[in-house]
């Protein structure tokens, strides 16, 4: 049903709405408010002078005013004149504005009288705010009106913002925009009481109120984008309904992250003109609870195209949100290059056709003919097709998704770059609000640059740190994970805000400013020093304080004169101590009241913090290490087993070792793990941040499962406040629930003093210990070969500890101080009588089975570098100090439940580690040969050939060696640990050895890095990871649907163990890659394709891809699907259609691919996981049971079919399986009343895949036709 009689143009509209509603109120400015009355009186008025002037059917009327309650007269009248209005935008420089003038031909101009001087033609001029006697030109006799149903005629022509070549008039009809609000007021009507505040896209908002007897409130030109006075204005008018850019939005919720407290009234947010991030809809959505956030997609040419509800369509999985379903699905054509319809889900080229269409171009018939072209879809006459130029498709939702601009790649040294890839992996992975990534430079020269706004409130995402060269290693590092090296930028560029088109709101590229360039440098290519305390940061601290925006401050400003007083400098003096790190005196910061002043004051209590602590070392230590005398347990408490822990704190999960450890606890104990995880200002908010920072790090290693977070809470801390910065009631309440601390958080760093780490390291383990000791709780402590000096060739004993006073010069970085005061602390605590345990562990290696490395070891990256040049160093008594992690990890979770040993200190680190010859020598084995170079020689290589790499040429391993060239003495003087004491107590956790089979582990897995160029030659070794396996199904080609988790994880495990080629495959992408990395070390080829197996297009390209990538497929375990407890009267019939799209047409869908395959190849073998409710139907699980039932009888009948085909059918029926299924049920009552657990021992995933494995080893006449696998203890 129409919202509008979209017979009648605008003006008719408007006229009837204010019959309707005469005393409501229309519009309102920052100076005078209208009735719909009053406002038409208004209108009327000054569309008889325009009638004066000639303004009829088509004419256009030109108007140049700022935004405000003339504009929206002045456009009224136009219309009701019988013509169209012109947009003339102040923000035009004189030159477009005449170009403008002279393309557009108005009749007239209506303007005012501060505006007239830009007005260089001679075309005739109504000045609102001077009399009418001062109009100039010549009147006219008026024309007829025109009918108020000839929709066809212009209503406005407004001009694109010129981005390439000349901007284009674009000329709407009446049709359009009528068509246009009458599908908006389907998504979101309005009605009297509303109030609507037009900014952005002023010109396409201001009417559609008007249409329904809303209040329009016009926002003025300098509050449009600055999102303390836009919040301002949006609050004092109680503004019910808006619209912004996704890049608007941004920047105020950066300001405002709580901005439902001050917008109470805001009911309906539209977002246009830009794509929307998951990850910006995430922060709309916590912050404006309460309010409906519209995404809106639509072009000049076109108007409204989709739009959706952002709470019904984000998509948590991906990186943007789609745009919402198609406001008229008939109108939308995505279509390839050949100009051919593309399939739900394939990517192609947008065109919109039907009656919200534009005219055309004015004045530009070629340029009119090229975009909107002949319908060939369509037979009616006149029907056009408008190329939108954006890449597009339609989901299989029905959603539609922008995925990017035709020709918006950017070409770069043969490479094709997407930069909004590149944009929304930076978005997603660092600490970054909005970013812009575009080329710079020429030739060879060219290179990536990111231009990035910080987000302050990003938890979980690494900040982005840039040096004086205007490069980033860090973010390098993390962008490597999931971007390919030419798509990472070479420069950074940190702004507070991007420029902004002032016309559109979208973001202007041609306004970013350059990057820097080697002027910046001192000539020969290095950065010039900078001190890392800069102005930039007490300026944010300044404006935290004084509350206002950092960009308005300089160097000169004084902080009393920008309203600062007694509190805020109190205020200020504590956000500079917490920002870094060491106390700023109130009395210093009043002594210089400039913000220049502040930063060398900064500076100063820095250097002399610094010195004064570096300058007496031992007695600082000593203090150090005095613990203090409340930190005592009552009682003397007796140690605690880590396998009978209910709970157990953990901290340092978001590093290499603690993800390992967390791996082990969860696999090794049955405790509750809270997992601290560290935050500046730790507060609940931060449990999600802390979640994603655990998922992001543990899918890296290969760790993440989605089990993982039912044993796994989060709590927000920060190791260098006192109680972690928790609350004394929270302190408490945690240190009664943990009978169990495994201390494995540090900041570690060769280079920075003592005192640079000395809160996190020394004062983060006292905090440990004072929470410790509350309730006697066991203190497994974390500590490194680095407390104790350089050994020789004969190791250290357990027993070994350095007097303070040799501390200063036997240990030479301040991070193996902090570790030795560290430890003073813990053995003081034990001989208090709290019980402790410490776990010196050497140089952590990457993991025995899969490789995976910890990006920063200078080992690792020495090794890299020597192979990319050809030469190893020649260095002598250069060994290498190994240690897998994935023993340090089992060794501690093992030894802290050796609950006997009476021993305090145990070793991990290797006792003989191998000389770095033998390690080169093997590695030549493996195809990686180097010679030896001596160590100067060598440095002066890589310095020439190297150390300039730009890209990700070499990556990590560049930017480690960039970062610090390690020298002879470092390599040579090694710190071995003498575990001859330790050994009797670990004896069941074997030492992995550093030979051969273990290289290969590493270098295949820095290959599948991109670290080196090529894989390993495969070594067929006796034991040790690189063994292949030779049963019957090696080297067979498997597809596992299902794959992300659960069952089909397990299954496509088991066969990539077995030396099956494996393809996975489910919806969920990330998941997929982090197993594919896990089962890479088995000898098999793995591949990862996302799919959706109720989409028979994805099916398709799954098997055609894997059968191009690994071969005819031999096998096809059907994995995916979904169970929903619901009761049959409580008609879930969403839950049912989507059990029957994923069990029943999704085992077709993969049926339909690979059957005639395999009976053209007289061999293959199909498994489906069926259930035992496919045998017996179970309550609350009707409909799952039925499409169960399907998969038994499909089953069967192609069993029966293909007999003596060579065919083999399998069915697996689990019972009560451990995986995520039970999640997905949202029927209350059908869960609590069957899907309760019976207390009975369920299945593992891994139980399931054993069987398959099975079934599928069986000699070829053997048909394993039935597996029904339950929990012993729940029969059918």
């Amino acid at each position: 049903m129409p919202f509008l009689d979209t017979s009648k143009d605008l003006s008719a509209l408007f006229s009837r709405q204010v019959k309707a509603t005469p005393n409501a109120v229309a519009l309102e400015d920052d100076k005078t408010t209208f009735t719909y009355a009053e406002l038409d009186r208004e209108v009327d008025c000054l569309s008889r002078r325009l009638r004066t002037y000639g303004v009829s059917r088509d004419t256009l009327v030109g108007v140049l005013l700022p935004r405000s309650a003339d504009y929206v007269i002045a456009c009224l009248a136009a219309l009701r004149a019988g013509g169209a209005f012109l947009v003339l935008e102040l923000a035009y420089p004189p030159e477009l504005l005449a170009d403008v003038i002279e393309d557009g031909n108005p009749a007239v101009v209506i303007t005012h009288r501060a505006e007239v001087g830009k007005i260089k033609s001679k075309v005739p001029l109504i000045v609102l705010d001077e009399p009418a006697a001062h109009a100039n030109g010549h009147a006219t006799e008026p024309a007829p009106l025109p009918a108020d149903d000839d929709l066809d005629r212009l209503a406005f022509v407004s001009y694109s913002s010129g981005t390439t070549g000349k901007p284009k008039g674009i000329a709407n009809p009446h049709r359009a925009p009528v068509l246009s609000y009458d599908l908006r007021f389907g998504v979101q009507d309005l009605q009297p009481g509303d109030r609507v505040a037009c900014n952005v896209f002023f010109i396409w908002e201001i009417l559609r109120p008007l249409l329904r007897g809303a209040t329009v409130v016009t926002v003025p030109d300098d509050a449009s984008y600055d999102p303390a006075a836009l919040v301002d204005l949006l609050a004092a008018r109680k503004i019910t309904e808006t619209l912004m850019t996704p890049t608007l939005l941004a920047t105020v919720l950066q300001r405002h992250p709580h901005i439902d407290e001050r917008l109470p009234e805001l009911r309906t947010l539209w977002l246009n003109g830009e794509v929307v991030t998951t990850d910006l809809a995430r922060r709309a959505i916590k912050a404006l609870p309460q309010t409906r956030l519209l995404n809106c997609y639509s072009a000049c040419e076109t108007h409204e195209i989709a739009c959706g509800d952002i709470r019904k369509i984000i998509d948590e999985e991906a990186t943007y949100c789609p745009v919402g379903p198609p406001l008229d699905p008939k109108q939308i054509y995505i279509l390839d290059e050949s100009g051919q319809p593309v399939d739900t889900g394939v990517s192609g080229e947008l065109f919109v056709a039907g009656p919200l269409l534009a005219r055309g171009y004015l004045n530009l018939p070629e340029t009119t003919a090229k975009a909107f072209t002949p319908n060939r879809f369509d037979t009616q006459p006149g029907s056009r097709l408008y190329r939108t130029g954006d890449l597009a498709r339609l989901l299989p939702s029905g959603l539609l998704e922008i995925t990017g601009r035709v020709g918006s790649m950017i070409k770069l040294r043969g490479y094709s770059v997407v930069p909004a890839k590149v944009e929304s992996e930076i978005v997603k992975n660092l600490a970054v609000g909005h970013c812009a990534v575009v080329a710079h430079g020429d030739g060879l020269e060219r290179q990536l640059v990111a231009y990035i706004v910080p987000d302050r409130n990003a938890a979980g995402r690494p900040t982005v740190e840039i040096n004086e060269a205007g490069y980033s290693p860090a973010a390098r590092r993390t962008l490597a994970q999931s971007l390919a090296h030419y798509m990472i930028p070479a420069l950074w560029v940190e702004l507070p805000e991007l420029p902004t088109h002032d016309v559109t709101g979208k973001v202007d590229l041609k306004r970013l400013p350059p990057p820097k360039t080697d002027a910046h440098t001192n000539g020969n290519g290095k950065a010039v020093d900078q001190d890392p305390i800069t102005l930039d940061q007490v300026a944010a601290c300044w404006a935290a304080a004084l509350k206002t925006s950092k960009t308005l401050l300089t160097p000169t400003d004084d902080f009393f004169d920008l309203g600062g007083h007694s509190l805020s400098l109190a205020d200020l003096s504590s956000r500079l101590s917490r920002h870094f790190g060491f106390r700023v005196p109130i009395a210093r910061l009043a002594e210089t009241t400039t913000l220049a002043g502040h930063l060398e004051t900064v500076r100063a209590i820095r250097d002399g913090h610094t010195a004064a602590v570096q300058a007496d070392l031992p007695a600082v230590l000593r203090a150090d290490a005095t613990l203090d005398d409340d930190i005592r347990p009552a009682q003397p408490a007796t140690i605690c087993s880590i396998d009978k822990a209910n709970t157990v704190l953990l901290t340092g999960v978001t590093g290499f070792l603690g993800a390992f450890l967390l791996h082990d606890l969860l696999e090794n104990t049955s405790a509750q793990i809270i997992c601290l995880v560290r935050f500046n200002e730790p507060a609940n908010d931060d449990q999600p941040g802390g979640v994603a920072r655990i998922r992001r790090n543990l899918l890296d290693l290969g760790l993440w499962r989605d089990s993982v977070m039912e044993r796994v809470e989060i709590l927000p801390g920060n190791l260098s406040r006192t109680r972690f910065g928790l609350s004394t009631k929270a302190f408490d309440e945690l240190a009664a629930r943990v009978q169990v601390i495994v201390h494995a958080a540090a900041t570690v760093n060769l280079v920075y003093p003592y005192a640079a780490l000395r809160g996190p390291n020394v004062g983060g383990t006292r905090e440990i210990l004072r929470l410790a000791s509350k309730s006697g709780a066991t203190v497994q402590y974390v500590s490194t070969n680095g407390v104790l000096p350089a050994s020789g060739e004969k190791g250290w004993p357990e027993d070994t500890l350095l007097d303070v006073e040799d501390v200063p010069t036997k240990l030479l970085d301040g991070y193996g101080q902090t570790k030795w005061v560290a430890e003073q602390l813990v053995l003081e605590a034990g001989r208090r009588g709290l019980p402790v345990k410490v776990h010196r562990a050497g140089t952590i290696s990457g993991h025995s089975a899969t490789g995976a490395a910890n990006a920063w070891d200078l080992l690792s990256a020495l090794i890299v570098e020597s192979i990319k040049l050809g030469y190893a160093p020649e260095v002598q008594g250069w060994r290498a100090e190994m240690t897998p992690v994935d023993f340090v990890s089992k060794a501690i979770v093992h030894l802290a439940a050796q609950t006997h040993a009476e021993q305090t200190i145990f070793h991990l680190g290797d006792p003989k580690p191998v000389d770095t010859r033998d390690v080169f020598a093997a590695l030549n084995e493996l195809g990686y040969p180097t010679k030896p170079l001596g160590w100067d020689e060598w440095v002066t290589l890589w310095n020439e050939k190297r150390s300039n790499v730009k890209g990700g040429d070499g990556g990590f391993t560049v930017d480690i060696l960039r970062s610090g060239m390690p020298t002879v003495e470092f390599l040579r003087d090694i710190v071995v640990l003498d575990n001859a004491a330790t050994r009797p107590f670990r004896t069941c956790v074997e030492r992995p050895k550093v030979d051969k089979t273990l290289l290969e582990t590493y270098t295949r897995h820095w290959f599948a890095r991109g670290w080196l160029s090529k894989p390993p030659v495969r070594q067929q070794a006796l034991n040790g990871t690189a063994k292949l396996a030779k049963g019957p199904l090696s080297g067979r080609v498997a597809v596992v649907t299902g794959a992300s988790s659960g069952i089909g994880a397990a299954v496509a495990t088991a066969l990539a163990r077995e030396g099956c080629h494996v393809a996975l495959a489910a919806r969920r992408v990330e998941a997929l890659e982090s197993l594919q990395k896990q089962l890479a070390t088995h000898g098999g080829k793995i591949i990862a394709k996302k799919t959706d197996v109720t989409n028979k297009a994805q099916v398709d390209a799954l098997f055609h891809d894997t059968t191009q990538e690994l071969g005819p497929v031999d096998i096809l375990v059907s994995c995916a699907g979904v169970m929903y407890f619901t009761m049959m009267a409580n008609v879930q019939t969403d839950e049912w259609e989507r059990t029957v799209d994923v069990n029943c047409k999704g085992l077709l869908h993969c049926l339909s691919a690979t059957v005639p395959g395999m009976l053209s190849r007289g061999a293959g073998h199909i498994v489906a996981i069926s259930s035992d409710a496919g045998r017996k139907v179970f309550p609350g699980l009707g409909v799952y049971s039925a499409s169960k039932f399907f998969v038994e009888a499909t089953l069967q009948s192609l069993r029966l079919e293909t007999a003596g085909t060579g065919l083999r059918v399998t069915s697996v029926q689990p019972g009560n399986v451990a995986t995520d299924l039970l999640g997905m049920s949202t029927d209350a009552e059908a869960l609590k009343k069957y899907g309760e657990p019976s207390g009975a021992e369920v299945l593992a995933p891994e139980d399931i895949a054993n069987s398959i494995v099975y079934a599928l080893c069986q000699p070829a006449h053997v048909s394993v036709n039935e597996v029904l696998i339950e929990p012993r203890d729940e029969p059918i």
